[in-house]
């Protein structure tokens, strides 16, 4: 039995306008099958939502059918080397009780608010240690979804091609209520810091990639400085913990995005608010980055839980790849970029940019490095006034030098920069959704717009 739920009618959690006609909570999965059955109660599209917490209107409603999978939230089944789970569970949740078992995933996202189900069909790209394993969909190992008729289907590895296209498949070919997910024993993780200039960056570029582990970049492209995280697996290791560490991130995490937001709003100059900006960055990198070198941890201490509305974090980002070989120049590029926008519009973004190392992963139709190992760049900001207008600069940017972007983490993406990315995968996709969804039960104008 299914139960609607009452919403404002203004932005939804994430801040984005999706306007479904009705919110409903689905209680057990079998509620799922009911409402795609009864097509005329329960109107099209239907889309499925877990923590909220896209950057684009991935699942919006479109005076649909909303449904909230949060009450499916259960943890079911500890094994060996698995875990069993469904997909109102939140990442964060199972990170910590996998963690007091001695286990964890190999993939750790820094936002424990992700839900399973979005975990199992969207490209969530990770920092990776290792070739085959960069989105924290190539996890799961099996799923139990309904279709768009509402029949139960369950697909494991053994259907390798079709697991590939589900873990890209953002509910577009049926609702997963149910997810299998491969674990590993808890590992310790060191992590080290180097701040450089782009130019000592590239010209260490091959060193860093060629050395073990995992890439995470903070980069101020008005600062000319970009902070190197390597995180490296160290199983002898003894944890550390450091408590500057842990001030380090929620000053990245809280203080930044909160400042930025502050400054936006009482400064009106872009010139004031550009040097004020300036001057905190460089402050509190030149004293956190250097005294935040040589911890070792457990992957689930770095992550954190968002407000229930995401929108209170002040914080948003969009996020683009790029193939790792060509990546010290495009990231010049990209400080050009940045620099000559703010000349002509007066517009930065307030927040440190990010970027990860990706190794290539075809685990999913849509993964960023499907086609090899990439290197993600991801503008930051608190919003505001310029932030939508620099982003359509930005894709135009990013799109013109053959970047791959994200259908749920990529802002006011274009049907060109879809086909330029994708190819021959998007037309692969549509066909089968076709197919699989001939009645449009799961189909919204986003998806519409972008693949047809």
């Amino acid at each position: 039995m299914v139960m609607k739920v009452s919403r404002p009618t203004g932005a939804d959690a994430s801040g984005t306008y999706r306007r479904p006609r009705f919110v409903l909570r689905a209680r057990r999965f079998e509620d799922l099958a009911a409402i795609f059955q009864k097509t005329k109660e329960y109107p099209a599209p239907v889309r499925l939502i877990g923590a909220d917490y896209s950057q684009t209107r991935c699942v919006g409603g479109d005076g649909g059918t909303t449904v909230d999978t949060s009450a499916l939230g259960k943890i079911l089944e500890f094994g060996a080397e698995t875990v069993r789970a469904q997909a109102g569970v939140r990442v964060g949740a199972l990170a910590r009780a996998l963690a007091e078992r001695g286990q964890e995933l190999a993939l750790t996202p820094e936002i424990g608010n992700i839900s399973l189900g979005a975990v199992a069909v969207t490209t969530l790209p990770q920092p990776s240690f290792q070739p085959g394993l960069a989105q924290m969909s190539s996890l799961v190992c099996e799923m139990k979804l309904v279709s768009p008729q509402g029949k139960q289907i369950v697909v494991g590895e053994q259907a390798r091609d079709l697991m590939r296209v589900l873990r890209s498949s953002f509910g577009l070919l049926g609702a997963v209520h149910e997810v299998v997910l491969r674990v590993r024993p808890l590992t310790p993780v060191r992590i080290e810091y180097q701040a450089l200039s782009l130019k000592e960056f590239a010209a260490r570029f091959t060193q860093f990639t060629a050395a073990p582990g995992a890439l995470r970049l903070h980069i101020s492209p008005f600062n000319d400085r970009i902070t190197v995280e390597r995180r490296t697996l160290a199983e002898t290791a003894d944890l550390t913990r450091s408590g500057i560490w842990q001030i380090r991130n929620s000053v990245m995490r809280n203080v930044l995005p909160a400042f930025g937001s502050t400054v936006g709003s009482v400064l009106s100059g872009p010139g004031l608010r550009n040097a004020m900006a300036t001057g905190v960055h460089r402050a509190l990198r030149a004293t956190l980055d250097r005294a935040a070198s040589g911890v070792v941890m457990h992957a689930h201490e770095w992550m954190r839980d968002l407000p229930a509305e995401a929108w209170k974090a002040r914080y948003t980002y969009s996020l683009w790849a790029f193939p790792q070989a060509d990546f010290p120049r495009r990231l010049a590029e990209y400080f050009a970029f940045c620099r000559a926008h703010y000349k002509r519009h007066g517009y930065r973004c307030n927040v440190i940019n990010g970027a990860s190392r990706l190794h290539q992963d075809r685990g999913s139709l849509f993964s960023l490095s499907y086609s090899g190992p990439m290197f993600t760049l991801e503008p930051s900001s608190t919003g505001g006034h310029g932030w939508d207008e620099f982003l359509i600069d930005f894709n135009d940017f990013a799109s013109s030098l053959g970047g791959v972007p994200s259908f749920n983490q990529t802002r006011a993406l274009q049907p060109e920069h879809v086909t330029k990315a994708f190819g021959d995968r998007i037309k692969l996709f549509r066909a089968l959704r076709k197919r699989t969804d001939p009645l449009n039960r799961l189909h919204n104008s986003y998806f519409a717009y972008l693949l047809g």
